[in-house]
């Protein structure tokens, strides 16, 4: 009997292959989109204070003292926050005979905010000699949409997406003269397309302690949010 049993399963599966291979016909994919553009309401900015020295312990020191002078002018603005520091060091070598010449270091200083006008301001002062003598300089500003705001728009978008995978997908069901059709898959993607920060030419720091630098330009733009809905349907005889 048991082997009556495997030899009967056995027969059965290539019917039970043919059946599920049976209900992929009709199987259209498709795809759908929608896109907008949105306001930058984020402004993130980095300043930098680069410099050489033969000690590196002093040149370190000055260094931190700049930014930890900057950071303490950073608490007069409620509405800009600090997005973190940086420091790197390197040495430099005489071309002559190889021999370690210099330190160079440098230090960052990165600001996020959506108060642009606060930002302008901040970037000003720090662009004037600190108390360790030195000035920031800036390095690049760059501006996108914030997190809140990228996922009401694309909350927005996938509807629409979604609505139009829709309509495409009635569109072809009447082509192929069908009388319904269902969602076999469907995948959804986002993206957005943020503009590119943007260099500042910086000077010497001798210069720039020596200028008096104004606020900073703000020109925030747009950025394009795109959601992208793909996937396959079956049309229904």
């Amino acid at each position: 009997m048991k082997k009556k049993a495997l030899i009967a399963a056995l027969l059965a599966a290539p019917c039970l292959a043919w059946a599920d291979s049976a209900v992929q016909y009709n199987v259209v994919s498709l795809d759908a989109s929608a896109s907008r553009q949105i306001d930058n309401d984020t402004a993130q900015a980095t300043l930098f204070v680069e410099l050489t020295d033969t000690d590196s312990s002093k040149l370190a020191d000055k260094i931190n003292q700049t930014i930890a002078a900057a950071q303490k002018t950073l608490k007069q603005f409620p509405s800009v926050q600090s997005a973190g520091t940086a420091y790197s060091s390197y040495p430099v070598y005489n071309n002559k005979n190889n021999q370690l010449q210099s330190w160079r270091s440098r230090g960052e200083l990165r600001l996020t905010s959506k108060d642009f006008s606060a930002l302008s301001q901040l970037i000003a002062q720090l662009q004037k000699p600190q108390p360790s003598g030195v000035a920031l300089q800036l390095a690049d500003i760059r501006y996108e949409v914030s997190e809140q705001s990228r996922k009401v728009a694309e909350d927005a978008l996938i509807e629409e997406a979604i609505k139009a995978f829709r309509q495409r997908a009635n569109v072809i069901q009447r082509t192929m003269g069908g009388q319904a059709w269902k969602t076999m898959q469907m995948n959804i993607q986002t993206q957005a397309n943020y503009p590119q920060p943007r260099p500042v030419m910086y000077k010497s720091a001798v210069m720039a302690a020596e200028a008096a630098p104004a606020p900073a330009p703000v020109d925030a733009g747009e950025s394009r949010l795109v959601v992208n809905v793909n996937g396959s349907i079956q049309v229904g005889e």
